[in-house]
């Protein structure tokens, strides 16, 4: 009796050689359904654009939902419709700008059969993925890929295998060759995965996470030294926005900067903010601090790159004249989960 490991190695080594079959039998059938897809999903008059169907039952109806979502997520809107609710009223969708990709391993599985025939009379173009060189399905589609007409893998070559795994792979290389025909961008993708570590680190602005409104600890110049401090407890942010007459702002006043003050100055209770901050400065031996403030449209993981570079941990964000509109912090990107 072969030990599990020999019967584990078989199996992967007979879904590798089918892949690598199937991966040479592309060719111009495969541009050309490509070219298929690509058309009837492009943008057509006042703007609208195809929907693929994707379709399969049984284990090649779960290889269909997968490949529908993958489609979807790269460029080429898809919808996976299981064949037997398609023939009791989802058919109604179905206009010429909808294009179906079924999945049959035998090309002879009645319900997609039926659902086909259907859909030629409503739809746009249908292309069959199946094995079965011989079968219906290659006489009722417009384009076929063929699978390689290999058995199942393991030792019984019954349960589907390798006929998925290669349905799966035909599905990425149909997905990949749309996304690439497309000019489809790393920017695309991340705007279909907002919430994925890749659409935040491309998405997520300054003014996504920033503390604003009445949350930001402002005082004006010539406030008192006692507001400089009570506006600090306040607003629980570890500092103070010091800004002149007109809005602009003139500097930070963190904690650090308040040690600072009484270690300088023996009463500080007289001074204004103004004043305050002149005292707070760090030596002029000290690094600069090459960045403090930003746009509200700066990319979050460029501040988070700014803050870590210049050993800060926050950021003021200010309009175009000066003004701070908010406040962000190191813990506000590492809590979007930026670090």
């Amino acid at each position: 009796m072969s030990a599990p490991c020999e019967i584990a190695r078989r199996v992967v080594a007979e879904e590798a050689e089918a892949l690598r079959q199937l991966a040479a039998a592309f060719g111009s059938e495969f541009d050309a359904l490509v070219d298929t897809l690509y058309t009837a999903t492009s943008d057509g008059p006042a703007g609208t654009a195809g929907l693929v169907i994707v379709s399969g039952l049984g284990k090649s109806g779960t290889i269909a939902q997968k490949i529908a979502a993958s489609l979807t997520s790269t460029g080429t809107p898809a919808v996976f419709m299981h064949p037997v609710e398609a023939l009791h009223g989802d058919l109604g969708i179905v206009t010429g700008r909808h294009c179906l990709i079924a999945l049959s391993r035998s090309g002879n599985t009645e319900e997609i059969l039926r659902f086909v025939a259907h859909f030629r009379r409503l739809g746009g173009p249908v292309i069959g993925v199946t094995q079965g060189r011989e079968s219906r399905l290659r006489e009722l589609c417009g384009h076929v890929l063929l699978l390689p007409d290999v058995p199942e893998a393991g030792p019984l070559s019954l349960a589907p295998t390798t006929s998925c795994v290669t349905m799966l792979a035909a599905g990425d290389a149909l997905a990949m060759a749309l996304l690439h025909k497309r000019g489809f961008r790393v920017e695309d993708f991340a705007q279909y995965h907002p919430e994925g570590s890749l659409g935040r680190r491309l998405l997520l602005r300054a003014a996504d996470l920033m503390h604003t409104g009445e949350a930001l600890p402002i005082v004006a110049t010539q406030d008192s030294f006692h507001d400089l401090i009570m506006e600090m407890t306040r607003k629980r942010l570890g500092l103070a926005l010091i800004v002149a007459p007109d809005g602009r702002l003139r500097g930070t006043f963190t904690d650090g900067d308040l040690r600072r003050t009484f270690e300088r100055v023996p009463d500080p209770r007289g001074l204004d903010a103004q004043t305050a901050y002149a005292h707070s400065r760090r030596p002029s031996a000290a690094p600069p601090v090459p960045v403090s403030a930003v746009d509200p449209d700066h990319l979050a993981v460029e501040c988070l790159r700014i803050m870590r570079t210049s050993q800060i941990t926050s950021l003021v964000v200010t309009d175009s004249a000066g003004r701070p509109t908010g406040l962000l912090r190191l813990m506000d990107l590492l809590d979007a989960g930026l670090g």
